[in-house]
C-alpha cells in the first residue's frame, strides 16, 4: 500500500477514536460491576460466579487497553504509541483467549448443574474452580503470548483499518491459523457441544422434576435460575462466535478501511462490553442491586460458601 492510502485524516481517526472510546467504556462499566459485586449476590455466590468474575477481570482490561491506550495512540497518532501497539495487541490477544476459555468451562459448569446437581458440589468445589480459573489465564500465557514472541508474530496497529493485524511471514500465517483461528473455532465448537448436551439434559432431567414432589418449589426455582445462567452461555457464545467469524472471515473481504474497523476493532471491542450487561440482564438480584446503589456496593460480610443455603445437597 502507497502513504497516500494508510494515512487516516484526522476527522477519521476523530470518529474513529468516538466509537471505540465509546464502546470500550461502556464495556469497562459493565465489567468492574460484575468483577467487583456479582459474588457478593446471593444467587452468584457459587463457581459460576467466580469464573464469570474471573471472565470479567480480562474483559475490564482489554477495555481497558482500547480505550485508554488504543484511543489516544488513534486521535492523536502518537509514533511511541504506534510501536508499542505490536505487544499491546498481544495483551489484549490474551485478553481475549482467557474470554473464551472461561466461556467453555462456564458452559460445562452448567452442564454439570442441569445433569448432576447432587454432584455440582464437588465437581465445582471452591478449589477446582480456582484450577480452572488458573487453567484459563495459563493457556493463553502460552498461546498468546509466547507462542507470538516466540515467533516474533507480533500484533502492531494498521492505520488503514484502524485495527491491530499480524506481521506478514510464513511462521506468522501458521501461528495465525493454527494458534488463532483453529483453537478459536475449536472452543467455540466445543462451547456449542456442550450447550447443545445442556440443552438436551434440560428436557430429560423435566419430566424426573415433575415427578419429584419433595421440596418441589424450592427445587423449582433453583432449576429455574440454573436455566438462567444457560441462557446466558448461549447468548455470551452466539455473540463469540459471530465476531469470530467476522474478525476472521468477513473482515478478508473487506477493501474499504470502514469496513475492515467495523469487522475487526468494532466487533472485538463489541463482544467485550456486551459480554457483562448479558449476565446483568438475567440476574435479576444483581440487577436491582446495581440500581439501588450502584456506588459503594462491597459488603464486609460476606455468606462463606460452607455457610451457603442448599438444596438437598446442591450448591445455590
Amino acid at each position: 500500500m502507497n502513504a497516500t492510502i494508510e494515512i487516516s485524516s484526522q476527522n477519521q481517526r476523530i470518529a474513529v477514536t468516538l466509537v471505540i472510546f465509546t464502546i470500550a467504556f461502556i464495556g469497562l462499566v459493565g465489567n468492574l460491576a460484575v468483577f467487583l459485586f456479582a459474588t457478593t449476590v446471593k444467587t452468584l455466590q457459587n463457581s459460576f460466579g467466580r469464573l464469570s468474575a474471573s471472565q470479567s477481570f480480562a474483559e475490564a482490561i482489554l477495555c481497558a487497553v482500547f480505550m485508554c491506550f488504543y484511543c489516544p495512540m488513534v486521535v492523536f497518532d502518537i509514533p511511541t504509541f504506534k510501536t508499542a501497539s505490536s505487544y499491546m495487541g498481544l495483551v489484549l490477544l490474551f485478553c481475549y483467549d482467557v474470554c473464551i476459555f472461561s466461556h467453555l468451562f462456564i458452559a460445562i459448569n452448567r452442564l454439570c448443574s442441569i445433569s448432576f446437581p447432587f454432584k455440582y458440589s464437588d465437581l465445582f468445589s471452591e478449589q477446582n474452580t480456582r484450577i480452572l480459573i488458573f487453567i484459563a489465564y495459563a493457556i493463553p500465557c502460552f498461546t498468546s503470548i509466547y507462542m507470538h514472541l516466540a515467533n516474533h508474530c507480533l500484533l502492531p496497529y494498521v492505520d488503514f483499518g484502524w485495527y491491530f493485524g499480524v506481521n506478514t511471514s510464513a511462521s506468522c500465517d501458521v501461528i495465525r491459523f493454527y494458534v488463532d483461528f483453529c483453537k478459536d473455532f475449536g472452543v467455540v465448537a466445543l462451547i456449542a457441544i456442550v450447550d447443545v448436551s445442556t440443552m438436551i439434559m434440560i428436557k430429560v432431567t423435566a419430566s424426573r422434576m415433575n415427578s419429584t414432589s419433595s421440596n418441589s418449589l424450592q427445587s423449582q426455582n433453583h432449576r429455574d435460575r440454573e436455566i438462567a445462567f444457560f441462557k446466558q452461555c448461549i447468548i455470551q457464545g452466539g455473540v463469540f462466535a459471530a465476531e469470530l467469524i467476522s474478525f476472521f472471515i468477513i473482515s478478508g473481504m473487506q477493501t474499504n478501511p470502514v469496513g475492515i474497523f467495523i469487522c475487526t476493532t468494532v466487533a472485538w471491542c463489541s463482544v467485550h462490553s456486551i459480554d457483562p450487561y448479558v449476565l446483568i440482564f438475567l440476574n435479576s438480584e444483581l440487577r436491582n442491586m446495581l440500581k439501588k446503589n450502584p456506588i459503594g456496593m462491597v459488603r464486609h460480610t460476606r455468606v462463606t460458601h460452607s455457610a451457603q443455603p442448599a438444596i438437598q445437597g446442591i450448591e445455590i
